[in-house]
């Protein structure tokens, strides 16, 4: 028997006590030693000698510490400590007189069982008394000052009181100060952050009519080149412009109905028709069937429906500053989709070689429309923009777009274009539109600066406010973090001791007192399921030992049995001749006993056509499969043996023909779903199986094999797959 070790969890919080156990635990486990060892009778006479001295001495002990914290059960402690100590003779005597090793092995599992119950529920249940009467040795250390104060909140006010006051005091704060706030800027914060969001439909619909051109403009390309050039350009293209429209349309859903008039509501919805028709448009560029100017006329269209949304933010009842803005933007996005346009038609131009008269005449409209758009600006703008527009005026592109202007104009009036590149002029031209667009994302945030002027005003109202809220605030959540922490700090310790418990420690214990409430009733819940684990642990232990005798004596007969066992080489299940022994043994069992035992007859279907079908090795790799599907739903007492070359038999002690019969289908749809997988080839096989169970008229195993083989005839010629009862 194995000796059992000290647990701390086992520790009653007094020094002197707890080593009492441990000697107590020592000489228990020199009786177990002594039972093994087969010791002599002086030996087991001294060992029990010392055993109830010291057990005497340590329940003096134990009734003295009692006395002193005026424990209330006193009374019933000293009754079970005098019943135990007029136990110890009579246990010394029976181990004495003991004739098997078996009955003197009760004897220290007595012992031991009496020991984990004396200290796991006797003990413990006044180590809690010692403890408030500070008679304890394992004190626990000085807590700092917040956490006794969170103590004794947690004693003094329920949970539920706890939970209430957290949440009412700050709430409380919260709202007087916000709907003071609230009640005095709401109105005009509200109408500032809606103009505001005019910022994020004009930054859309710049960068979605921005890739719309470059979309137009590599469809120009693609055209012109008769569908072989900017073909993979285009289509990533596409792609952008998709990413852009969604954008578009999404800010338009953000909108604020305050801020859409019955003009700019027409224009929106103009532009979502426009929209819709994309993807027919791209069907009809791909398919070869749009022609250049249809193309040009429908990306023109929908970039103008556009732009018209900014017209129509001009006629808002907005601010004049803000108005100015709206402005000016919506003439350098105008401006934009000119200087596009005016990219198509010359890359158009500029591929044919040469110019009619109606097209140099829609060049010139399109670089005086630009002019006429720069008088706009100019009138519209502030100092900082027209600065702005100067530096785009003289920058290098800017320039280069001016001097192709005019070199275009000059070969023009010749009547012809020799060996003038249109790729230049495309990526010159689109360079300029890139920055038109960065412009434009400039003003826009020269527009937002703007917009945000006013709300920066109601920021100072907000600041003078926001330092009372913030003190009121840190009051409340510093009242409310108080409380909660009263809550917290019991769960918090409570659950570290459950996350201890789980990894199968057992000496986490509480001290402190709590209310009557929630948590309170948690840690006595804990405290008890402490206890039942610590002795169920010990508990185990002791059956453990018990167990061990008889797992020893069933591996002794285990062994025998291997020793005689007769294994089918191939399957491992038993041959016919070892089946025929263990066959017997179970019926002269049933006979004395008058216990039940089936028996089924198993045959694969078609297994020869399986061998003349994919060889030998494939037949034995589909034998051992079933035999092992058939192991893996039998029970351990259940004996299966090979019997022949595809035939196997299944013997079920303790077994009557209604269980057998469902097993024996459990089988059968295990083998039918089976799949044996060998050199490549997957193999389907079905069983048919016979039943039958004994009764009086079966005298031996050869007649119920024989009524079993009688129904596994029957169901091989009711169509196999089967499974048929005698």
């Amino acid at each position: 028997m194995r000796n059992l070790e000290w647990n701390e969890g086992m520790s009653v919080g007094v020094e002197a006590i707890d080593n009492d156990h441990k000697t107590l635990l020592s000489l228990i486990n020199e009786v177990n030693e002594a039972i093994n060892s087969s010791s002599t009778d002086a030996i087991v006479e001294d060992i029990f000698k010392r055993l109830e001295d010291y057990t005497k001495q340590h329940f003096a002990r134990e009734e003295l510490l009692m006395r002193q914290c005026r424990y209330n059960d006193l009374e019933d402690h000293k009754k079970q400590h005098q019943r135990f100590i007029n136990k110890i003779p009579e246990l010394r005597n029976h181990l004495l007189n003991a004739n098997t090793i078996d009955v003197a092995s009760e004897t220290g599992l007595f012992l031991l069982n009496w020991l984990m119950n004396h200290i796991i529920v006797e003990d413990m249940s006044y180590a809690k008394t010692v403890h408030d009467h500070g008679l304890a040795t394992s004190q626990h250390q000085e807590r700092s000052l917040l956490k006794r104060i969170y103590c004794w909140i947690g004693k003094k006010i329920i949970l539920d009181k706890r939970i209430f006051l957290s949440t009412l005091v700050p709430i409380i704060g919260l709202i007087i100060l916000s709907m003071t706030i609230l009640w005095h800027n709401f109105q005009e914060y509200d109408t500032t952050k809606h103009l505001l969001k005019l910022t994020d439909v004009i930054r859309n619909i710049n960068t979605l009519s921005h890739n719309l051109q470059a979309e137009r403009g590599l469809s120009t390309g693609y055209i012109v080149s008769k569908y072989k050039d900017f073909s993979s350009e285009l289509k990533k293209h596409r792609k952008i412009t998709d990413v852009a429209a969604k954008a578009y349309l999404q800010t338009l859903t953000e909108l604020s109905p305050k801020l859409i008039n019955k003009e700019m509501l027409i224009h929106v919805n103009n532009s979502e028709e426009w929209l819709k028709r994309l993807k027919a448009q791209r069907n009809m560029i791909d398919s070869q069937l749009s022609s250049i100017d249809n193309m040009q006329e429908y990306y023109s269209g929908l970039i103008e429906s556009l732009v018209s949304v900014y017209d129509a933010m001009a006629l808002l009842e907005i601010e004049a500053d803000l108005m100015h803005n709206i402005i000016v933007i919506s003439a350098i996005i105008k401006l934009k989709e000119a200087t596009g346009l005016e990219r198509a038609l010359g890359t158009q131009i500029l591929e044919k070689g040469q110019f009619t008269n109606i097209e140099f005449q829609k060049f010139s409209q399109l670089v005086g429309k630009q002019e006429g758009l720069l008088e706009i600006f100019e009138h519209a703008s502030t100092s900082k923009q027209k600065t702005r527009w100067k530096l785009f005026v003289e920058s290098e592109i800017s320039i280069k777009v001016t001097k192709l202007e005019l070199l275009i104009h000059d070969l023009a009036t010749k009547g012809n274009l020799p060996d003038f590149d249109s790729n230049h002029w495309f990526e010159v031209m689109s360079s300029k539109i890139d920055q038109l667009k960065l412009l434009i994302e400039q003003l826009v945030v020269d527009m937002e600066i703007n917009a945000k002027k006013k709300t920066n005003n109601l920021q100072m109202t907000l600041y003078t406010t926001a330092g009372v809220l913030l003190f009121l605030m840190l009051l409340t959540l510093s009242i409310s973090w108080l409380l909660n922490q009263s809550i917290l700090y019991p769960v918090r310790h409570l659950t570290n001791a459950m996350k201890r418990l789980a990894q199968g420690h057992r000496d986490v214990r509480f001290t402190d007192d709590y209310a009557n409430d929630e948590i309170g009733e948690m840690i006595d819940a804990y405290e008890h399921s402490r206890r039942k684990l610590l002795q169920a642990d010990i508990s185990s232990a002791v059956k453990f030992q018990r167990q061990s005798f008889s797992l020893q004596q069933k591996h002794r007969e285990k062994e025998q049995y291997q020793q005689l066992a007769s294994i089918d080489f191939l399957t491992g299940a038993m041959n016919r001749r070892k089946f025929k022994e263990l066959a017997k043994m179970e019926l002269k069992r049933v006979k004395r006993y008058k216990k039940g035992l089936s028996l089924m007859m198993l045959d694969i279907d078609h297994f020869k056509k399986i061998n003349d079908t994919h060889g030998h090795a494939s037949g034995d790799c589909v034998l051992k499969a079933f035999y092992q599907t058939c192991n893996n739903s039998v029970r351990k007492t259940d004996i299966i043996a090979r019997i022949g070359g595809e035939e196997f038999v299944i013997l079920m002690p303790e077994t009557s023909l209604k269980p057998a019969s469902d097993l024996a289908e459990r089988i059968r749809i295990e083998i039918n779903n089976l799949e044996v997988k060998t050199e490549g080839i997957t193999i389907k096989l079905t069983v048919s199986i016979g039943v039958t169970a004994w009764d009086a008229t079966a005298g031996s195993i050869d007649v119920m094999v024989e009524r079993a083989d009688k129904a596994l005839y029957k169901a091989k010629n009711t169509g196999r797959n089967r499974v048929i009862t005698f």
